[in-house]
């Protein structure tokens, strides 16, 4: 509890910086969103789609676009991009504000918390509007009139990790309305949070996911020195052959997974054809896959995000991929110019 109020406290002078107009009920819906999200929306997801359409055509011309901003508790608003592309852009968005407001749940003590730290602010009349909310029992709240007058807001509330992803499944939904079989591939540092946007997307769009890490080559067929060659753990041949080439034709998969773990093949699978395939997983973007691949995204994260992430989830692994995973993927970044320029890079250090 204690780094929650420190947090909304950072949130709070972010925001009094930012938004100077800020009234007593701008500081009080910034409180209830950092504690309930979207958690108070009825509609489904069409009705939020239709309601963002008819927001999306009343932007300003000439409205900047603005970056997500967190508001505290693993949430961000989600400012509607006047540049962007609506039919594609407000479902997507939709889709993703159900998924917070299903997901996220706050409670009564914690809004309690975020008032008691508002009184704390030295701001005119904010007792008095806090007490007539909490006499009301704290309802939603729009922002003030001065607040709409100088800053226009117009955005959504939804999870950080979603909102930094957004970007990505824009590229996904413009693929699939493109209406021909597509490969979207998904590059990135360990715990970049590739099977995470992965699984978001599948989620979302109900695509195949195809891993790279079913996709080793046996001990026995690796070179000597496969260490020291970039994807030289990996069987591309194969993974072109049987998973992306039908994937690209419209043909079911017949996905065959090689465990690492028990040094053998799994029994294979079939895999529905769908508009939009998704690679996920390191050596992903190596050249030989290029021509097999119509977007492509890479994600990075600081060095310190990587190692909390992967000391949090290898446990006593985590020394492996220090000494050899990690050096091993920076090799090949090196020799095979990953990123490629025309790739969509994403930093998700404060994603998650």
């Amino acid at each position: 509890m204690e780094n929650e109020i420190e947090q909304m406290k950072t949130i709070v002078r972010q925001h009094a910086a930012r938004y100077p107009a800020m009234q007593p009920q701008d500081y009080g819906k910034l409180a209830y969103q950092s504690e309930f999200g979207p958690a108070h929306l009825t509609q489904d997801a069409d009705g939020i789609a239709a309601a963002l359409m008819r927001e999306w055509a009343s932007l300003p011309s000439g409205a900047p676009s603005r970056a997500p901003e967190p508001i505290g508790s693993g949430l961000s608003r989600l400012h509607l991009d006047p540049q962007a592309e609506v039919s594609l852009a407000a479902p997507v968005l939709a889709a993703l504000v159900r998924r917070t407001a299903q997901t996220y749940h706050g409670t009564a003590d914690g809004l309690r918390r975020r008032i008691a730290l508002l009184r704390t602010l030295d701001i005119p009349g904010m007792d008095p509007w806090l007490d007539g909310w909490e006499t009301q029992g704290c309802p939603p709240v729009h922002h003030s009139d001065a607040f709409c007058a100088a800053y226009q807001p117009h955005y959504r509330v939804i999870r950080t990790d979603l909102a930094g992803f957004f970007p990505v499944l824009l590229e996904a939904a413009r693929l699939i309305q493109a209406g021909k079989p597509a490969v979207l591939a998904i590059d990135g540092r360990c715990g970049s949070g590739k099977s995470s946007l992965a699984a978001l997307l599948h989620d979302v769009f109900g695509c195949n996911i195809l891993h790279m890490d079913d996709f080793y080559l046996p001990l026995a067929q690796r070179a000597a020195d496969w260490a020291g060659q970039p994807a030289g753990n990996m069987d591309l041949e194969r993974f072109r052959a049987e998973a992306l080439a039908p994937a690209l034709a419209g043909q079911p998969i017949p996905y065959r997974a090689y465990s690492c773990q028990h040094k053998q093949y799994q029994k294979t699978i079939t895999l529905p054809p769908t508009l939009l395939t998704v690679v996920e997983g390191s050596y992903s973007h190596h050249p030989s896959l290029a021509p097999y691949c119509q977007r492509r995204v890479f994600l990075t994260c600081s060095k310190e995000a990587q190692a909390r992430r992967l000391q949090a989830r290898e446990g006593g692994h985590y020394a492996a991929f220090t000494t050899r995973w990690i050096p091993m993927e920076e090799l090949y970044y090196r020799v095979c110019g990953v990123p490629a320029a025309d790739a969509l890079v994403l930093d998700t250090s404060d994603l998650f």
